[in-house]
């Protein structure tokens, strides 16, 4: 399961956090809430199974702290199919506070964090592969059920755009990337990594970094389109976004240490989630967000990701002089 970060993505790629955004006041109903985005390059695969429900005249944030409230009983199943064989793998139940996926402090009980998991090599999954959830929840309850195609990996151009990176002011950068079928929206972001060293102590330096979101919901040309390619960011951008989220110093010396890619890829049904939470926004909307859910019975979404990346990028040396005397870093004491 990937730890990186990705703007837009994030919110629902990750774990941390469950939505609840329909009606809880309500006659008492079992509503299932699962997310689950399967990444084929992860070494394990993770499903979310919760459930809301409020029965009339209760208190939700009582109740969201309740944990027998927000899970089910450990005789729930959770599986994953194979729909061109039909051959189901269950899931096991596991807390992802153990697991190294703590659940962020919130409204909701923080322990146990119940999470269903499956070895990526117990079920050896493929790309471009359907994949189903199936979920019985007992009771009499019909099973809870949704489709999704395996993304597979995603190919960034060596070459586009080149290292070191050339980041004359008027210049265009380009990136390229080569993309799986099923891929129907993207993210790009950019990690500037530097070190700070305190010139009254040396020995005191700190690693940081700046996150730079360059695209995002980005979406094919063309449906069959198998490449991405994004032309939006000049050079001079580059060093805008720098002076204007570090400050400036004459008591730090500052090293420019690396320059991260980072490249996310989101199947149908998460573009899907996208475009509805889009379609009742803007000025003249009723802020009436509708619910998107691609389960058969419940909320959530079940759907795959892919990510990529490109590390350790430097800069051309005109490049490097226009972090140390441009217009935008000269403040900064970079060296």
């Amino acid at each position: 399961m990937t730890r990186l970060f990705f703007p837009a993505l994030v919110a629902i790629l990750t774990f941390s956090a469950c939505t609840t955004d329909f009606e809880l006041e309500a006659p008492w109903k079992d509503i299932p809430v699962v997310y689950a985005f399967i990444n084929l390059q992860d070494t394990a695969h993770y499903v979310r199974v919760e459930k809301a429900f409020l029965q009339p005249g209760g208190n939700a944030n009582a109740i969201a702290q309740i944990p027998d409230s927000l899970y089910y009983d450990a005789s729930v199943t959770v599986q994953l199919e194979k729909k061109t064989t039909g051959q189901r793998y269950t899931l096991q139940r596991v807390d992802g506070n153990l697991e190294g996926y703590p659940r962020e402090e919130g409204p909701f009980a923080q322990a146990p964090n119940y999470l269903y998991k499956i070895k990526a090599g117990d079920i050896n999954l493929i790309a471009e592969q359907e994949l189903r959830i199936i979920i019985n929840r007992g009771g009499g309850l019909p099973p809870v059920t949704a489709d999704a195609v395996v993304l597979g990996p995603m190919a960034p151009r060596s070459n586009v755009p080149a290292n070191p990176l050339n980041l004359d002011y008027t210049r265009t950068i380009s990136f390229l990337w080569d993309v799986p079928p099923s891929a129907a929206i993207f993210d790009l972001r950019m990690r500037i990594r530097y070190r700070e060293i305190d010139l009254a102590n040396p020995a005191n330096n700190a690693s940081k970094s700046l996150d730079w979101v360059l695209g995002r919901e980005l979406t094919k040309a063309q449906p069959n389109a198998t490449s991405m390619r994004y032309d939006e960011i000049r050079g001079e951008d580059f060093f805008r976004f720098i002076g204007t989220n570090i400050d400036a110093s004459i008591d730090r010396q500052r090293i420019l240490d690396g320059v991260d890619i980072y490249y996310t890829a989101g199947g149908e049904a998460f573009a899907e989630l996208i475009r509805v939470q889009r379609a009742n926004s803007g000025i003249t909307s009723s802020q009436a967000i509708p619910v998107y859910t691609n389960l058969i019975e419940g909320r959530g979404v079940f759907t795959s990701r892919s990510t990529a990346e490109r590390l350790g990028l430097t800069l051309t040396g005109p490049s490097q002089d226009s972090l140390r005397n441009g217009i935008y870093t000269r403040l900064l004491n970079f060296q």
